[in-house]
């Protein structure tokens, strides 16, 4: 979670209580394997390094997903205001749009997303990832990749596509800074800026479950998501944040260190994705496999054909 700066300790409890609450209610056990589909070339750097590169949350889907959270988060501010059109929460919309139409512009927010989904062998994913080369998935099985992503200080829960559930949650947490700012509205007439940075906290705090809602067109997907949130706040944590160059924009990650206690990613197996020379993947998979000692993950070429 964000460490807040001038906020008294009161103020935190009842924004922490507030998240931990929402995240227990989207939570629900995984029982079934998920998969991570990306291209040959990245799923060969995640077998080598041990690691899974983090996508930062305004450069998934070119930010179609950040603007969907934003999109929403809108939504429930009028919902709110047209029930208390006056007084704080008139105040507060001010406040937070003029933050809203901030966010991203220099330093996007600090949440780091890595996804998968429950869909094995799927056309859809193969076709998405055939429009940057060749496709991989690499399984995890349910246990193993709860027990890396806790390792790795991060967060592994399933997406959100109920979009009332979207805007309940929302609006729970507008709520919640409501009444945080009306018990303290005198002392923030005096100081403005205690206030900004009032909403800046809760706002950020709200990103974490920005980093789990999805269209609900796309529920069919079932996807997960490890998610590490705020790893950037200190100069130190602020050099893990790695560059790379898309075909139309630069965009952000950090590497998550996936390894188990063997130093080998929880991996049962590798699913080669439809190409013309798919069964030369599917040889350089089983060598790099025998490389790092994986005796227990298969590697299977998938039987999806993808239409020109």
């Amino acid at each position: 979670m964000a460490e807040p700066t001038g906020i008294d300790a009161e103020a935190v409890r009842q924004v922490q209580d507030y998240v931990r609450r929402e995240f227990s209610t989207l939570m629900r056990p995984l029982k079934h394997p998920v998969y991570h589909y990306t291209d040959g070339a990245a799923a060969a750097g995640i077998l080598e390094q041990a690691k899974l590169r983090a996508t930062n949350i305004l450069y998934l889907d070119d930010g179609r997903d950040m603007q969907h959270t934003v999109d929403f988060f809108r939504q429930a501010m009028a919902i709110r205001q047209a029930e208390r059109p006056d007084g704080v929460t008139a105040e507060l919309t001010t406040i937070i749009t003029r933050y809203l139409s901030e966010v991203g512009a220099y330093v996007p927010p600090d949440i780091w997303i890595a996804t998968f989904t429950s869909e094995r062998d799927c056309p859809y994913q193969w076709q998405a990832v055939s429009e940057r080369g060749h496709g991989v998935a690499l399984g995890f099985p349910a246990s193993g990749i709860v027990r890396v992503a806790e390792t790795g200080g991060a967060l592994l829960a399933p997406c959100c596509y109920d979009d009332l559930i979207k805007i309940a949650i929302m609006s729970r947490g507008l709520e919640v800074l409501e009444k945080i700012y009306e018990k303290r509205q005198h002392a923030f007439s005096r100081s403005p800026a205690a206030a900004d940075a009032l909403v800046r906290y809760v706002v950020r705090e709200l990103a974490l479950f920005g980093a789990l809602m999805k269209r609900s067109d796309l529920a069919h997907e079932d996807e997960w998501r490890v998610i590490l949130c705020n790893p950037s706040q200190t100069a130190v944590g602020a050099r893990r944040i790695n560059a790379i160059a898309k075909p139309d924009y630069t965009a952000l990650y950090i590497d998550l260190e996936i390894a188990d206690a063997t130093d080998r990613l929880p991996i049962s197996e590798i699913l080669v994705g439809p190409s013309v020379h798919q069964q030369m993947t599917a040889r350089a998979f089983w060598t790099l496999l025998y490389k790092h000692g994986y005796e227990r993950a298969e590697v299977v070429q998938s039987q999806v054909q993808l239409s020109n």
